[in-house]
């Protein structure tokens, strides 16, 4: 096995540039250009570089229908949460083990910031801020990446590398909670749950290799049920207004100018069968690929958040986020 570090991910586009750097071989240097110019890979996306609306979209194709931005009501009616995160800092650190014509990069992103979340008193035309703090975070994130040899007459070396499949990247902060399953139905016109398209489970997750050329399809504009079950080992905050102890969320996209968020919510409303059994159910209507574009490759972070972490200032930091990339096709 042979194994390969940068740190930070900031230096990594020098040394890929440095083609007789003494510590990177030709393999390496192939593989983790491969990693920069996929779409599929990295952590773009997760932060929104400040606080945001509950469910929000932003930069995305839209397909000519308005969003409507939610009111998220907590500590009783009039109060709108708004939170996010900006991300200060990035790592990298990649190792390779090749074996022949196939190769399995280990992936692990370490993400720094500040969390911010904010309650806003709507019943105030200036809509003062009523509670604002930033609390400082670190995550870290893991994912595998396969790659393998494909003939290639016009190169020299008579193939080519390319990515051939890989993991849900997991990962997240604190030990408090944790996503088990995720799956993703069809929806009918009516609003009725369809057909199961998608189903993941925390078991295997870390070795659940997807073909590269067979991601996670959606149609633009179509609506899907998303659902996931989650985990919380306490101790729990319950909110008043909401009746569970965590949130989970879908967030989507490419970059912070270019994503979206929707909340799955465990209140027994709107598609979700049960209130409070740790089964959070929301719908989301796919965004287009981009105007002109045929279809194209997006990321998703679904994660479950611990209430502390956004209503309690030294209520520390927890959440867990499984990153699953995925196509969007015109109709």
């Amino acid at each position: 096995m042979k194994k390969l570090f940068i740190i930070p991910i900031i230096l990594l586009f020098f040394v890929v540039g440095c083609s007789d750097d003494p510590s990177l071989s030709k393999t390496e240097l192939t593989l983790l250009a491969l990693l920069d110019a996929d779409e599929a890979m990295g952590i773009d996306g997760i932060g929104s570089n400040g606080d945001m609306d509950m469910d929000h979209e932003v930069g995305l194709e839209t397909g000519g229908v308005a969003k409507i931005f939610s009111d998220t009501l907590s500590y009783g009616d009039g109060y709108r949460i708004r939170f996010g995160r900006r991300i200060t800092d990035r790592d990298r650190t990649v190792e390779f083990e090749v074996d022949g014509e196939t190769a399995v990069g280990i992936v692990t992103y370490t993400v720094m910031g500040d969390f911010i979340a904010k309650a806003i008193d709507t019943s105030n035309q200036e809509q003062i801020d009523s509670l604002s703090f930033t609390k400082e975070f670190e995550s870290m994130f893991t994912r595998k990446v396969r790659f393998i040899q494909v003939e290639d007459a016009n190169n020299p070396d008579g193939y080519r590398w390319k990515v051939d499949a890989l993991t849900p990247m997991t990962g997240g902060a604190g030990d408090k909670v944790s996503i088990a399953t995720l799956s993703i139905y069809a929806l009918s016109d009516g609003m009725e749950q369809g057909e199961l398209l998608y189903h993941f489970e925390a078991d295997g997750l870390g070795d659940l290799f997807m073909d590269r050329d067979s991601l996670p399809s959606f149609t633009a504009f179509s609506k899907y049920m998303i659902e996931s079950s989650v985990e919380n080992t306490g101790p729990e905050l319950i909110m008043e207004s909401t009746g569970v102890g965590e949130w989970v969320l879908k967030n989507y996209g490419l970059h912070r100018q270019m994503r979206g968020r929707k909340y799955l919510n465990d209140k027994g409303m709107f598609l979700d069968a049960l209130m409070n059994d740790n089964i959070h159910t929301g719908v989301w209507r796919a965004h287009g690929p981009g105007f002109g574009q045929r279809r194209g490759v997006f990321r998703s972070f679904v994660e479950v958040i611990d209430l502390a972490t956004i209503f309690v200032s030294d209520g520390g930091y927890n959440t867990h986020v499984w990153s699953i990339p995925y196509r969007v096709v015109r109709p």
